[in-house]
């Protein structure tokens, strides 16, 4: 055994030293006898290797391609460093190609999986996603520009939420989904040490020159180039923007904070070492939703993995809490008001959120506006308006194509009426699979960092969009690998409730005796 393991070990080791030999060579060859850019020689590199290691193993492949897609951000201002001087800035082909990456192996497993004669929608998660991508697609001609339509529904569906059928395929067990947590937590715990960083650093002076380039000398498509790629003059660039960073680390903390306790060594005291940062990087932040989702997080797991009787001293000593801290805000909110501080008076305001600076802007000039579009256009008005582009009249006639702000709001808009109660169930049956997987003991873990995740989630997406972007990806990720599990250890004939009525344990996994 040790043997084989030692051997599949040195494998492992030989492809990546392989992978990246042939990086090196792709670059040198690519920007020496082709005459492309660093940017394109990056995306072409990276896209290879991550193929070669699907090729080689699934898991590995799609954790590459996952990381890939986060770190896109980083390469893409890297490789605009470099080639600045020079004047070599042509076509970025780094900023799409992860996503189109991404498609093309969400297609490929699909069609796979149909030739194979499984079933592509077996669950009623899947089949809700389903419908709503497909009438997410046909807004795509609601729009001025069905290229439009299309890069909306690339950057809102495919790959951010059909990458739930992908890993529901991939990811079906713990040891899967044990790999692909850590490499997030790894990926986590960088991207909070370089945030730290830049906090410290501020801006790059070459940044602030693309800035300028983009923003004030090629005005609107300027500025449109800059929320597609996510330059956003705040810290934590590693990642499109500081809220991609905040929301991408709240779902990496949930899901490995429910996993802790089976991790031990250089794991665990990596987990320890993540959290430290993370924590730093809130109390250095003051950002108020990141928090809050946090401590819902928190809260949460300490209730799932707790006894009936201990549920109620937690949900007691939650309400104390919260209790105490609101009357902290409410005695210093005034002090906290006067100090003139951005930050502690956006702190202060959370003490009567509904006249919170913030919040009467959303309601003002975002979500009435939206609605009033909504009333107007039952039928949507086009999945391109999530990418901050005039998708119809009706959105130019507004000057509203900012984003709403709220989740439903959002999808509505952009999907009609129908799309967004589908929407809303979608979300509803992905909380379920994450209650369904976490009465397991084992595997229930994991479907407790899910519920966690979900709630948080929820709780954002009433004033922002984390069901997007980069954290967008991971959360549906997550969503197909619970998914995955959860059909992995319930056959298609015998349903949850029936399990646990009837035993003690199934597939080796013991069933709690609690219900939650």
């Amino acid at each position: 055994m040790m043997a084989r393991l030692s051997f599949r070990r040195a494998e492992s080791i030989s492809l990546l030293g392989a992978s990246a030999t042939a990086a090196v060579g792709l670059i040198t060859v690519g920007l020496i006898s082709f005459d492309i850019t660093l940017n394109q020689a990056l995306a072409i590199t990276f896209s290879a290797i991550t193929l070669t290691l699907w090729a080689h193993s699934r898991l590995s492949g799609l954790i590459s391609a996952i990381i890939f897609f986060l770190s896109k951000s980083f390469w893409v201002r890297l490789a605009y460093a470099i080639e600045s001087g020079s004047g070599g800035n042509r076509f970025d082909l780094l900023g799409v190609a992860p996503a189109l990456f991404l498609a093309g192996l969400i297609i490929w497993q699909m069609l796979a999986d149909y030739a194979a004669g499984r079933r592509l929608c077996p669950d009623r998660t899947r089949r809700l996603l389903i419908v709503f991508a497909a009438i997410s697609l046909g807004t795509v001609f609601y729009c001025g520009s069905p290229l439009v339509g299309l890069g909306g529904f690339e950057r809102n569906v495919l790959p951010n939420m059909m990458i739930l059928f992908l890993a529901a395929t991939v990811l079906t067990s713990y040891d899967d989904a044990g790999k692909l947590l850590k490499a997030l937590m790894v990926f986590g715990l960088i991207s909070s040490v370089y945030a730290i960083g830049q906090y410290f650093s501020g801006l790059y002076p070459w940044e602030m020159a693309w800035f300028r380039d983009l923003a004030w000398e090629q005005g609107l498509s300027g500025w449109l180039t800059i929320g597609l790629r996510g330059i956003e003059f705040r810290t934590f660039s590693i990642f499109y923007g500081y809220m991609d960073f905040f929301f991408t680390n709240v779902l990496i903390f949930a899901m490995v904070s429910a996993c802790k306790d089976l991790w031990s060594g250089a794991w665990k005291r990596a987990y320890y070492f993540y959290t430290a940062c993370w924590f730093g990087i809130l109390a250095l932040s003051l950002e108020r939703m990141p928090i809050i989702m946090v401590l819902i997080v928190w809260l949460v797991l300490k209730y799932v993995r707790s006894s009936r009787t201990r549920r109620r001293k937690i949900v007691f000593a939650s309400l104390a809490t919260v209790g105490m801290l609101y009357g902290t805000l409410l005695l210093g909110g005034p002090i906290l008001k006067t100090t003139g501080t951005d930050k502690l008076v956006r702190l202060a305001e959370l003490a009567n959120p509904l006249e919170a600076t913030s919040m009467v802007d959303r309601i003002e000039t975002k979500w009435l506006p939206a609605l009033e579009i909504i009333k107007s256009n039952p039928i949507g008005v086009g999945i391109g308006y999530g990418s901050q582009t005039k998708a119809s009249d009706s959105a130019a006639e507004s000057e509203n194509y900012i984003k709403p702000h709220n989740e439903i709001i959002q999808k509505t808009l952009e999907t009609g009426i129908i799309g967004g109660v589908i929407y809303l169930l979608l979300m509803v049956a992905v909380f379920k699979d994450g209650l369904d997987l976490a009465r397991l003991k084992g595997l229930g873990i994991l479907g407790a960092g899910m519920v966690s995740s979900t709630l948080a989630f929820w709780a954002c997406g009433i004033v922002n969009l984390p069901f997007s972007g980069s954290s967008g990806l991971l959360y549906w990720l997550m969503a197909g690998a619970v998914l995955g599990m959860k059909q992995g250890a319930f056959p298609s004939e015998t349903s949850p409730k029936q399990i646990w009525e009837g035993a003690d344990t199934f597939n080796g996994c013991p069933v709690q005796d609690e219900t939650i």
